[in-house]
């Protein structure tokens, strides 16, 4: 069933892309983190920090506005596992900013800032797509093509924990493994809400 959405209803959609702005911006301080790896990183950090708690706040804020609301795009339920999905991928990004930044790690494999790039298309592809939901029929190419960056984030995945292989102490390995995990985990988030999207292009279609 499709509704016509009155302005005060759409807020959900905004709050959906507070959320996706915050995980542009752990994108781009974890981009900062990687040009300064060597240096003091604690001015990042505090901005993943910041950034996690406006997730939390943007989370509940959403919560208590689908409490009150009785006309919504899609079902308040699908709106409110989005908004679990995205303020979940913050955290996954502060962590590997914690993890890029402990261990005395003194470089990290171009592969992280491949992955970081996807992670940001990804985000950028969800952005349009969390805003359209009040127009599912224009929502199947942006699906398809969030589906093919995932696919691109395991082979990068698989290409960068290959690489550790040839590293020489085994301590040194499991730190750099410990960031290419972490990183798959954020990825492996923003693809649950692309898989999140399919399930509602079915369910609503």
């Amino acid at each position: 069933m499709k509704f016509s959405l009155f302005p005060q209803e759409t807020r959900g959609l905004q709050l959906l892309g507070d959320l996706c702005t915050n995980i542009q911006d752990c994108v781009q301080v974890l981009s900062e983190i990687l040009g300064v790896l060597t240096e003091d990183n604690q001015e990042q950090l505090d901005a993943l920090e910041r950034a996690e708690m406006q997730a939390l706040d943007t989370h509940y804020a959403l919560l208590t506005q689908l409490r009150t609301s009785y006309v919504t795009p899609v079902p308040r339920e699908d709106l409110y596992t989005f908004s679990r999905l995205l303020h979940d991928t913050v955290g996954e990004l502060r962590s590997v900013g914690e993890l890029m930044t402990s261990g005395d790690l003194t470089w990290i494999s171009h592969r992280a800032a491949d992955q970081l790039e996807l992670v940001g298309r990804q985000a950028t592809l969800t952005t349009s797509a969390l805003g359209s939901l009040d127009r599912l029929d224009d929502l199947e190419d942006t699906w398809l093509q969030l589906m093919r960056l995932n696919k691109r984030v395991g082979r990068t995945h698989h290409a960068w924990v290959g690489e550790t292989a040839d590293l020489q102490r085994s301590s040194t390995i499991i730190r750099h493994r410990a960031v290419a995990d972490q990183m798959l985990a954020a990825s492996t988030r923003l693809h649950a809400v692309a898989d999140h999207l399919g399930r509602v292009l079915v369910k609503e279609s």
